[in-house]
């Protein structure tokens, strides 16, 4: 790691018509035991007050900073955007309508301390009003490519990872350009690592809620579009994608009854 004075952290948050829950999130990077240097908003073209919301919250916080789309482009350009203009060591992404555990940053930090090499970090997550999952087994996991194709392995909210690396978001995606980041940071690198402690906290189910994941059929597109994606840069075969699509389907079929359930409640 480099010097203390470079090694900080940028949050970056995309947002998209979140007037009601943009404070909860801010206050949630600000309310950390190790503090961000800075916390990039991208505003993705709300049509409600998340600007205003946010323009005021920054007069208060110096270390804030607001970029506003001019047209909706997704949270994978959105990140990107605030990736680039980052200036710190590492980036960390929180979502708009998600939070953090206090000591989220400070932890990932001291892990990054012990483990130079590594350039990505997440963390487990709990789902607000749901059982907190228990891992019985090592304290950190990592994941090659092939326990990725499995299932991904991180919520976007917990992870944090080097600046300076190369993947970057597809801009072109806007479902499942998370999950393909972190299969070509595992093709590139070798391994990605979680912390398996609950440090993030997902305030919607993973699917069938109000939010981006809910578009299960969504979902599934882009998650199909992004193992193609992975294959077109020969980080897999095509015997490897067509499995990977085939066990994809399988999770899709899983999950329709859930979203369904979800939605009528």
């Amino acid at each position: 790691m480099k010097s203390d004075e470079n090694s900080g952290v940028t949050v970056i948050i995309p947002a998209f018509r979140s007037e009601n829950v943009i404070i909860r999130a801010l206050n949630s990077a600000l309310n950390q035991t190790s503090q961000p240097d800075e916390i990039i908003v991208v505003d993705d073209a709300s049509d409600d007050q998340t600007v205003r919301i946010v323009r005021e919250f920054a007069k208060s916080c110096p270390k804030l900073r607001l970029v506003i789309n001019a047209a909706n482009e997704g949270p994978g350009r959105s990140r990107n955007t605030a990736w680039q203009l980052a200036t710190t060591e590492f980036v960390a992404f929180l979502d708009a309508d998600d939070t953090w555990q206090p000591e989220k940053l400070q932890i990932q930090l001291e892990w990054f301390q012990k483990n130079q090499d590594a350039v990505i970090c997440g963390t487990m997550h709990q789902i607000i009003n749901e059982p907190t999952t228990k891992i019985n087994g090592e304290p950190v996991s990592a994941f090659d490519v092939k326990d990725l194709l499995w299932r991904n392995r991180f919520s976007t909210p917990s992870v944090m990872l080097k600046r300076e690396i190369s993947p970057r978001f597809d801009n072109k995606l806007r479902f499942a350009e998370d999950y393909l980041l972190w299969m070509e940071i595992a093709a590139t690198y070798g391994l990605v690592n979680r912390i398996n402690q609950s440090l993030t906290i997902l305030h919607k189910p993973e699917f069938g809620s109000a939010g981006l994941s809910s578009k299960t059929w969504s979902m599934y597109r882009g998650e199909v579009k992004a193992l193609s994606m992975l294959n077109q840069k020969k980080h897999i075969n095509t015997l490897t994608l067509f499995r990977s699509i085939c066990w994809s389907t399988i999770k899709l079929i899983k999950r329709l009854p859930r979203a369904t359930i979800r939605k009528n409640q």
